[in-house]
Formats: structure tokens, C-alpha cells, sequence
């Protein structure tokens, strides 16, 4: 052996050593959020939601959900957000800009007026234009502002008219259950002094206000909407369940997060300087609480809140995962000190770790195996009966991960018809050969947009709908 091909060597059992302690860590993430999806599940049948529904000690939420240029859902999520049943809420909608008729929509379907309302203007945001209040919903509230280009402009905009002790902030293309707030406060209610955020499961769809089984079910969806709803379990249920119960939670969802209204003033809210909003200040609340040495809890709850619009074309979801890891990469770089720092505890030893090695490097060492199978290949020193063997191993063990989420899944909800598991069983061994090539795609695009110092926001266009 040269010592060319002894370097190529090195760097593949470099690759499938990683790709070995990644695995093993997910699988131990897994088995932890089994249990933890165990707890809450027993937790909520023994729940008495009733009485959370119609109490008046109940803590009031506001609900925060920037939009731009949403003309095609605007009517589903706000429908669906009113829909939301729980004693006392509140619903913002800030219209971000919008260059369509997303306003004029809303405008007509709740009869708008506009009004003179002062917020508390603890942020200072893109200029307010107008608010107005519905006169068929007086707890829906629509404030129309200039874009400055960010998210998180338009939900600190939203937190200057919030009146509640809890906010959520959701997306302005998600459908939200009816139930996704009794479920997702019950952990706030029983503890509102530690319990200061709180995430839950989203589902992905092309089509959110349809509800699963009236679209046909997973059986008759796009394929590459069904892999990012084999994706989103992971995250959700093995990851995100996971960290709650190790009390390391990495990311609260910007779809749906929960936070104590103080917490976010005292962290002085959503950054603008960041690709996206959620796992920046994630990372902030814990800087700040560990470092004060004060007891909270962020966590997860297992059940679906809502349904979002996942992109039906490959161009629009390399554009959005090239964000997501944009934003990583920004977050763990600001916040590099916490790194294997004591101080810190679980977050700073273990939670921070596991995001370096699983996310962090994996653009990387996916371009170093991209390079070094290629490079082999044209020197001839690749036996493509192991390759293909060694492919097959990481489909299964991949599926395996999976299968595991799809039974979290089904264990909590009982939802899904037969031949939909069967479905999301069959395509789970296929996602690393179908799947995730444009990842890795996006991977290194977002790399190179960190790179540049790029923080634009890539909003997808909205999927097709048929009349």
C-alpha cells in the first residue's frame, strides 16, 4: 500500500468511526426518550384537561404569529388558532411587510378595525403601520409593520402588544390542533416557577389545513413529504424528548415554543443577528440561567400541536436546510464558551458536545467521505460489492432510528391507518439513498453562507393548490 492509498485509508476509518459514536449516541438518545415518552403519556391520561379548560386559575397565553406574504393559508392558521381551545388566550398576528393580499384577506374575513393601541415597546422593531381588532373575535388582534427581513423582528414586535405571562410563538403556515396548548401548558401549570419554555411535536405536510386522513393519508402524499415526516419525528421524538428528560434541550421549535413572558424580557427577546430565531435563543435562556445558577426546566412534550407546510420541491428544501445549519453553526460559535465548560452542566458537558459532533461536523465529514470516494473510485481502489454493503448497513441502521420514532409516534396517538406505517416503514431504509443527498447538498451550502456571513431568510414559496 502507497502512501497515498494508506492516507485514503485513514480518512474512511476516520468517517466510519464518526459515523459508529453518532449512531450509538442516537440510539442511546432513543432509548432515553422511550421512557420519557412513557412519563408524559401516562402523565396525560391521568390529566384532568376538563378542568384546565374551563378554570379561571388557568395561566392566559398569547399567541404570537408573524406572517408575510401568507395570502394562500392566512384564513387556515388564524381559523385554527382561534379554534384553540383553552380559557383565556389571546392571538397577534404580525403582518410582516407583506407584498400580497394577506392583509386585505384578513382585513375582510374578520372585519378588521383598526385602532389605537399602545404597545410597551420593550424591543425596538421595524415600523408599525397600524393595528387593527377583529369585530367578530375581540381576542385576535392584527398589527401591520415594515419587514426589516427577519423572523425575529416581527415576534418581538408581537411580544411589545402581548399581554400574557406565556407566550407562544408559532409560524404563520402551521395549523394548530385544537388541543395544543391544554396538553403543552399542563407542564407549566403544574410547575409555572421552573417550567419556563416548552416545545412539541410538528408535523410536516404539503398541504396543513387539510387534517391527516382527508389528504388521502402518508400512503398518497409526495414522497419527499413523507421522508421530512420521517425526519421531523426524529427530531421531535427521539432527540427533542431526549433532551428534555437529560435537561439539555438543544432547540425549542420555532414553530412552536412556549416561554414564561419575563424570561424572554430578561434575555432582551429574539435576536435579528442570527439565520433564525429558535436555537439562538435557546442556547441564551440556558447561558443565562446556568450562569446565575437558577433552577429551571426547558422541555418537550410528546404530543403533535400542529400541522406545517414542508417543501414539495428539492430546490425549496436545500434553500431551507441551508439555513438551518447555517443557524448552527452562527449559534455555536457565538456561544463557543459553554463548550465542554463545567459551568455550564448538562448543556455545556453533554447537550453542546452531542450538537458539535452530530451537527457541526457532519457537513464536514460528509464532504471529506464525498471526496475520498471519489478520488478512490478514480484510482480504482474501490470495491463497490463492500460499498454497497456498507450503504445497505447504514439504510438499516438509519430505518432502525426511524422505526423507533414511528413507534414513539403511534404508542402516543394511535393515529396513523396500517397501511401508513407500513408505508413509513417500507421508505425509511431508503432515505439515505433518495433523501439525503440534496442534504448533504444543503449541508455545504450552509457552510459556505456562514462562511460569507450570510443571514438572509430563504422563505420557500408556498406549495401548489389545487382549485
Amino acid at each position: 500500500m502507497s502512501t497515498f492509498e494508506g492516507v485514503l485509508y485513514g480518512i474512511v476509518l476516520a468517517c466510519l468511526v464518526y459515523l459508529a459514536v453518532v449512531f450509538a449516541l442516537d440510539l442511546v438518545l432513543a432509548l432515553v426518550a422511550f421512557g420519557e415518552n412513557r412519563t408524559r403519556i401516562r402523565e396525560a391520561e391521568a390529566e384532568d384537561y376538563a378542568t384546565i379548560a374551563a378554570s379561571r386559575f388557568t395561566i392566559p397565553v398569547s399567541i404570537i404569529a408573524p406572517m408575510r406574504d401568507e395570502e394562500v393559508v392566512a384564513v387556515s392558521v388564524v381559523d385554527a388558532l382561534l379554534a384553540i381551545e383553552y380559557p383565556e388566550l389571546e392571538v397577534i398576528i404580525v403582518n410582516d411587510g407583506s407584498s400580497d393580499a394577506t392583509l386585505d384577506i384578513l382585513l375582510a374575513e374578520y372585519g378588521l378595525q383598526q385602532i389605537e393601541r399602545f404597545p410597551r415597546r420593550v424591543y425596538e422593531t421595524g415600523l408599525v403601520r397600524a393595528v387593527y381588532r377583529s369585530t367578530t373575535d375581540p381576542r385576535l388582534t392584527v398589527v401591520d409593520k415594515e419587514t426589516v427581513g427577519v423572523k425575529a423582528d416581527a415576534v418581538n414586535c408581537g411580544l411589545n402588544f402581548a399581554r400574557y405571562r406565556y407566550v407562544c410563538c408559532v409560524d404563520g403556515d402551521t395549523i394548530y390542533h385544537r388541543d395544543a396548548l391544554l396538553r403543552s401548558m399542563r407542564r407549566a401549570i403544574r410547575d409555572p416557577g421552573t417550567v419556563i419554555g416548552i416545545t412539541s411535536q410538528i408535523e410536516v405536510a404539503t398541504r396543513p389545513e387539510i387534517p391527516y386522513g382527508q389528504d388521502g393519508g402518508l400512503l398518497r402524499s409526495p414522497v419527499l413529504q413523507v421522508f421530512q415526516h420521517l425526519e421531523y419525528l426524529r427530531a421531535f421524538l427521539n432527540d427533542r424528548l431526549a433532551w428534555s428528560r437529560l435537561s439539555f434541550m438543544l432547540c425549542t421549535s420555532g414553530a412552536f415554543m412556549l416561554y414564561r413572558r419575563d424570561v424572554l424580557d430578561e434575555v432582551g427577546g429574539f435576536s435579528n443577528n442570527f439565520s433564525c430565531e429558535d436555537i439562538e435563543l435557546t442556547f441564551r435562556v440556558h447561558e443565562r440561567f446556568l450562569r446565575e445558577k437558577r433552577p429551571y426546566q426547558i422541555v418537550a412534550m410528546p404530543e403533535a400541536v400542529g400541522r406545517t407546510e414542508g417543501p414539495s420541491r428539492h430546490g425549496s428544501l436545500i434553500s431551507q436546510r441551508a439555513r438551518w445549519q447555517r443557524v448552527i453553526l452562527e449559534t455555536t460559535w457565538e456561544y463557543r464558551r459553554m463548550f465542554l465548560n463545567p459551568k455550564y452542566g448538562r448543556f455545556g458537558l453533554l447537550g453542546f458536545p452531542f450538537l458539535v459532533l452530530s451537527e457541526v461536523l457532519a457537513p464536514f465529514m460528509e464532504a471529506l467521505g464525498v471526496t475520498t470516494l471519489v478520488v478512490a473510485a478514480l484510482l480504482g481502489l474501490v470495491s463497490w460489492t463492500q460499498w454497497a454493503l456498507l450503504v445497505g448497513v447504514m439504510s438499516f441502521a438509519n430505518a432502525g432510528l426511524t422505526v423507533l420514532a414511528i413507534r414513539l409516534e403511534d404508542v402516543a396517538t394511535r393515529s396513523y391507518r396500517v397501511r401508513d406505517l407500513l408505508w413509513l416503514i417500507a421508505l425509511s431504509p431508503l432515505e439515505i439513498v433518495f433523501y439525503r443527498p440534496p442534504l448533504l447538498w444543503a449541508h455545504a451550502q450552509g457552510v459556505v453562507g456562514f462562511a460569507r456571513g450570510d443571514r438572509s431568510w430563504e422563505r420557500f414559496d408556498r406549495n401548489e393548490r389545487s382549485a
